[in-house]
C-alpha cells in the first residue's frame, strides 16, 4: 500500500544561509512544515486546555521532545567544505506552530566555527538519512542569504538527480514499511536531498 511505503512523514521547507558581518559562514536556519497526517499524530492530547486548537505552550513539549530527537541525527542538517562534513554547535533560536492543520518547525543549526566561503566550497544538505523523512523545498523562496556573502561568492539550491539509478531506490523503498530497519549502509535520504552550493570566484 502507498501509506505504507517510504518516506512516512512530508516536509515542506525552506532554509537560510547565515552570513556575519565578515562575510563567514555562520550556519544555516531551518523551517519544516509537516504534513496534516503528522500534526494529527503528533498533537494527539496536547490540547490540554480543551478550546480546539493548539497555543505555544501545549505545542512547547513536542518542540522539546522533536528538538532532543533530533539531536542524534545532527537535525538532519549536513554541513561542508570541499566535500567534508564540518561540524555544528548546539540548536538555538527553536519553535513551532500549527496552522491551517500542519505543524512548522523553526531552528538555527550554527556551525561550531564559522567557514570562509573563500577559502572552499561550502555546501549543505537537509534530510533524513533512513529517508523516514521526506524533505522538499518549496517552489517560491526556497533558500533566503542572511547577510551578505563577499564579493565573487555566490550560491545556487542544485536540482535533484533524474536518472536509472535514483528510479532504482525509489523503487527499492517503495515497499518498505514503518517498522523497517536500514541495515545496508547506504545514505538513502542524501539521494532525494537538493544542496545549496556556495562558490567563491579565485
Amino acid at each position: 500500500m502507498v501509506a505504507e511505503a517510504y518516506p512516512h512523514v512530508w516536509t515542506d521547507m525552506r532554509s537560510g544561509l547565515m552570513v556575519d558581518a565578515q562575510g563567514m559562514i555562520t550556519g544555516i536556519r531551518a523551517e519544516w512544515t509537516f504534513d496534516e497526517g503528522y500534526a494529527a499524530f503528533a498533537l494527539e492530547g496536547l490540547d490540554t486546555n480543551g478550546d480546539g486548537t493548539y497555543g505555544p505552550d501545549e505545542i512547547k513539549p513536542l518542540t522539546d521532545e522533536n528538538i532532543a530527537n533530533l539531536a542524534e541525527s545532527d537535525f538532519f542538517g549536513f554541513m561542508r567544505v570541499n566535500g567534508k562534513i564540518v561540524p555544528h554547535g548546539p540548536v538555538t533560536d527553536y519553535a513551532q506552530t500549527y496552522n491551517n492543520n500542519r505543524l512548522t518547525l523553526f531552528f538555527v543549526l550554527p556551525l561550531a566555527t564559522p567557514v570562509d566561503p573563500r577559502k572552499g566550497v561550502f555546501d549543505y544538505k537537509i534530510y533524513d538519512p533512513d529517508f523516514f523523512i521526506s524533505f522538499d523545498y518549496v517552489k517560491d523562496s526556497p533558500v533566503e542569504v542572511e547577510g551578505v556573502l563577499p564579493q565573487g561568492c555566490a550560491w545556487e539550491l542544485k536540482p535533484l538527480l533524474s536518472d536509472e539509478e535514483l528510479e532504482a531506490k525509489r523503487n527499492f523503498l517503495a515497499d518498505k514499511g514503518a517498522d523497517w530497519t536500514n541495515d545496508t549502509g547506504e545514505d538513502f535520504g542524501s539521494l532525494f536531498a537538493r544542496p545549496v552550493v556556495v562558490t567563491c570566484a579565485p
